[in-house]
């Protein structure tokens, strides 16, 4: 390994090229801080010069490259980047934008050492002219718009090749490629500090141009770090990069693969097309936080396929790490890389099927519902394993799917903890891995059947009523999950002669017997005052004997008994009434939930614990337990991965 100081002119005067390897991610610096703050050095050198000061080199980094030995005597001298590739990009960008603004006023003196620092001269003799006439070959994903903006040849030009794009009803443009905007931002930059400059000192706008070019060519170095044949790039990469370093796990494990890919001298570009390509859209790059650290779906992808793969909880934080010991070790889990990301590819779609996008419109049967409204993703890798690798055919994985589906709900409704989730479902990987078919369907059931406490514990019949008549589920449910559970009810209280009509997506859930009850509902014959219906315990002596009767009736108006769904036009006038305005309502409503109240003459705590028993058993039959089945011994789990 040697390391030295180079200009500008070095590193892009000869007739050479610097190639950003697949495991690279694409460019992602912006204006603040890293072009504003580039700019802002090389304007304070510049100017500096114009005054004839003197002055020292400014270092803008390290740069780690890596020989690589041609394919031919005519290509193009190749050096691939191991660590600096936004840098040199950036660079790139800039110099382009100099050039193509020095070429516009005519300025030949400038225009063509600024041409020989981002051509390659030659084109004719080249092996690949399309490529080695850059001097930077960017990652496939950047390729395109960076060749575009590269030879445009003006500002104005590259604004027509790359418009902004307006959606329909948004006022603000999608975001635009950031190689797009950084030479625009440089091009800008550049010709308003010329012109203000040369205002301000009264030199010619050409000197000052000049004072410009100099700067760049003599005041800036990088520390070019050249690796020799003993040194390993992939550990050089992942020491510089998985400490303390913006890139996400997934940029890490990308560089992981394609290293590899590398050293087994395959054809990365087409690796790249054939499977990485997929994942580097917006819906893998979408974030969201978790924990309080934000991770994109790409990363939680990856995660939860390492899960499937291993059976054993992975920390969010350390994918990278465990990925890399898990698929280095023995013995060998992959011969190549295809075959890695082939498998890596197959579980991915089963990720982005039950990964709905927002406000995403499915029936309340399907299980994808399930998953986004009552919030468990954590239990994708075991439906990852369960779709892509358990060998289950279709009618024994809706057996499994729906195991698991009773599970979850009868969990969510019954209150128990999830804090743990992501040690069960990694738990119930490694007890089914090894298993197919039928085997894989009785030990799941075995394994569910098997859990106890709040943790893991399979909810049973008894169970799910109690917590229907006596469970405050307005408070302790979210909304998105509550509203499923209607709509499921809803669902099966129709029979065949029933309109197949859809369930509306602006239903809200609605409390039949209304949390301000005061006003038009009497207790035990007595209009109780607002304050002592909300606050029992300042009930005055007249009240005093009706406490526990207002906290009864507290209690049960927040039970799934006494909540329906209705239309939001009928909501409000039916929100606070009495029980007869609420039934003339409902008369309007064509849901079997509201048909129930049709014949209802009153409504007190003790219809709506006959109607909170009935929903329980719906929900019951919809998502049916085992009520037994034996449960063989198994081994222990491993260890969660990372602490």
């Amino acid at each position: 390994m040697q390391a030295n100081p180079r200009t500008i002119p070095f590193l892009f005067g000869s007739q050479l090229r610097y190639v950003v390897p697949m495991f690279q991610r694409k460019y992602v610096w912006q204006e603040s801080p890293q072009w504003q703050t580039l700019w802002e050095d090389i304007t304070e050198k510049a100017l500096l010069r114009l005054e004839g000061k003197e002055q020292r080199p400014h270092y803008l980094g390290a740069l780690i490259i890596e020989g690589v030995k041609p394919e031919s005597p005519q290509e193009v001298k190749r050096f691939l980047v191991i660590d600096g590739q936004q840098r040199m990009t950036t660079l790139q960008l800039l110099l382009c934008a100099f050039r193509d603004y020095a070429r516009q006023q005519e300025w030949r003196a400038i225009e063509k050492p600024l041409t020989r620092f981002v051509e390659n001269p030659d084109r004719e003799v080249m092996e690949k002219p399309d490529e080695e006439f850059y001097k930077v070959w960017p990652t496939t994903i950047n390729r395109e718009v960076f060749c575009s903006v590269m030879t445009a040849g003006s500002r104005a030009e590259v604004e027509k090749r790359e418009p902004l794009q307006y959606l329909p009803r948004k006022r603000k443009p999608e975001p635009r490629s950031a190689l797009v905007e950084a030479y625009l931002y440089f091009s800008k930059q550049i010709q308003a500090w010329i012109e203000s400059t040369a205002t301000s000192s009264g030199k010619e706008s050409s000197a000052c141009a000049f004072a410009l070019l100099q700067c760049l060519q003599e005041d800036f170095c990088v520390v070019e770090i050249a690796l020799s044949d003993g040194d390993d790039s992939q550990e050089i990469f992942y020491s510089l990069n998985s400490q303390g370093s913006p890139l996400s796990q997934s940029d890490l494990l990308r560089s992981l693969i394609f290293m590899r890919a590398e050293k087994e001298k395959q054809n990365r570009d087409e690796i790249f097309n054939d499977y990485w390509s997929r994942f580097e859209t917006p819906f893998w790059s979408y974030e969201s936080t978790r924990g309080g650290r934000t991770f994109s779906r790409l990363d939680l992808g990856l995660r939860f396929f390492l899960i499937a793969k291993t059976g054993a909880a992975v920390d969010a934080r350390r994918v990278n790490e465990e990925y890399r010991r898990w698929v280095q070790g023995e013995p060998s889990k992959y011969a190549t890389v295809r075959e890695e990301l082939s498998d890596f590819a197959k579980h991915s779609q089963v990720y982005e099927y039950y990964t709905l996008p927002t406000n995403t419109a499915l029936p309340s049967t399907d299980f994808r519902r399930v998953i986004t409204d009552l919030d468990v993703s954590t239990a994708l890798p075991l439906i990852m394993f369960l779709e892509a690798e358990a060998g289950l055919d279709a009618a024994q994985k809706i057996v499994c799917l729906a195991a698991l589906e009773s599970y979850i709900v009868r969990r969510y409704f019954t209150g128990e903890e999830n804090k743990e989730y992501n040690k069960l479902f990694a738990d119930l990987v490694y007890h089914l891995r090894g298993k197919s078919g039928d085997e894989v369907m009785s030990a799941l059931n075995h394994r569910l059947l098997a859990g106890a406490g709040t943790t893991r514990v399979w909810p049973s019949n008894d169970e799910m009523i109690d917590a229907a008549i006596n469970r405050n589920v307005y408070h302790n449910l979210s909304r998105p999950g509550l509203r499923l559970l209607l709509e499921r009810v809803e669902l099966r209280l129709r029979t065949k002669k029933s309109e197949e009509t859809d369930i509306a997506l602006n239903l809200q859930i609605e409390h039949i017997l209304p949390q301000q009850w005061s006003t038009h509902w009497p207790l035990e014959g007595k209009q109780v005052p607002n304050l002592m219906a909300m606050y029992p315990h300042t009930a005055n002596d007249e009240f005093q004997p009706l406490q526990d009767a207002i906290r009864r009736r507290n209690a049960a108006l927040q039970t799934i008994g006494n909540l329906t769904l209705l239309n939001q036009y009928l909501n409000p006038a039916a929100s606070n009434g009495g029980i007869d305005l609420k039934l003339d309502e409902y008369r309007n409503s064509v849901l079997r939930l509201n048909r129930y109240f049709a014949d209802m003459a009153n409504w007190d705590e003790a219809a709506i614990a006959k109607r909170s028993q009935s929903i329980g058993e719906a929900l019951c039959a919809i998502w049916p337990r085992p009520e037994s089945m034996a449960v063989p011994a198994s081994p222990s789990p491993p260890a969660q991965m990372s602490p």
